[in-house]
């Protein structure tokens, strides 16, 4: 196995959004022995990078779900973003559901909604970390804020009129699962689109070409890897692409069933540092 790809929420980062130490100590030890490893995760840049500079981690990065892949010193190496009519068709599909959602850009998260971001961000926390207080809450879901991670615009179709934006994603949310149970049903009519869900209230939409699954097989070849030689770990319905591709899959112990029934080997959950279980369990069969 020569590369690692790994997901980010539910998979590096433990319920508290950390890298543990364990996890970073083991990928330092894994890249140092010679391997290559990649972040793949549903993030933009910038909330990935700041949670990996947490970590004093500087590794490759495949952002939005593949939309974006990044070198080792963050540099774009490629990007794959949704066409114009791909954009109108979506959100023509989620406002007449009337769904929330958010843009993922090359300029960055965009939302239109201050206090519905704020709300889903602290749904977010809550779902990951049940027994957080109020006021871890409040203060995570003020974070993305305070950091610029999310911007608000007045008007999106005004926010894409700018030279040389690109819309990576559409991240909708929704507490109303028929709702999106019909999105996702009209969203499959759409050409070239990719529909997934990294928790049970939202919908990830991008490029059919910007899927996890994908940008780990562009980023195998570019480093001239076999995918045969790849281990790709993750907990969510936006990872299965990924772990479809990789040589030896890997689930998390909280991943989701569907995860769980595909991958060739389950590790500990993400507040047990599963990650770096998972490696080290394999460089110790090496």
């Amino acid at each position: 196995m020569k590369l690692i790809a790994i997901d980010m929420d539910g998979t590096l980062v433990n319920r508290q959004l950390k890298v543990t130490k364990e996890n970073s100590e083991t990928i330092k030890d894994a890249v140092n022995d010679g391997h290559h490893v990649v972040i793949a995760t549903g993030r933009s840049y910038d909330e990935a990078k700041h949670t990996l500079e947490d970590a004093d981690l500087h590794l490759p990065l495949i952002c939005v779900n593949g939309a974006e892949i990044r070198s080792e010193g963050w540099e774009i190496l490629s990007s794959t973003p949704l066409t114009f009519q791909q954009y109108e068709d979506i959100k023509k599909i989620l406002d007449e559901e009337d769904i929330y959602y958010e843009l993922y850009t090359s300029k960055g998260t965009f939302t239109d909604n201050r206090e519905k971001a704020y709300e889903v961000m602290k749904d977010i926390v809550l779902t990951s970390n049940p027994e957080a207080t109020d006021d871890d809450v409040q203060k995570a879901a003020l974070r993305r804020f305070r950091l610029g991670l999310v911007s608000v615009v007045g008007d999106f179709d005004k926010l894409l009129s700018e030279k040389g934006i690109e819309v990576y994603k559409f991240l909708a949310f929704s507490s109303d699962t028929e709702k999106l149970k019909r999105a996702f049903q009209h969203l499959k009519g759409v050409e070239s689109l990719a529909v997934s869900a990294s928790a049970d209230n939202n919908l990830e939409i991008t490029n059919s070409e910007a899927q996890k699954g994908v940008a780990v097989q562009r980023y195998a070849e570019l480093k001239g890897i076999s995918l045969q030689d790849t281990m790709a770990i993750g907990d969510n319905y936006n990872d299965i692409s990924m772990l479809e591709v990789a040589g030896f899959p890997v689930a998390m112990g909280n991943a989701v069933d569907e995860v769980k029934e595909m991958a060739a080997f389950v590790t500990k959950e993400n507040d047990e540092s599963g990650v770096s279980f998972a490696i080290k369990k394999f460089l110790e069969q090496k």
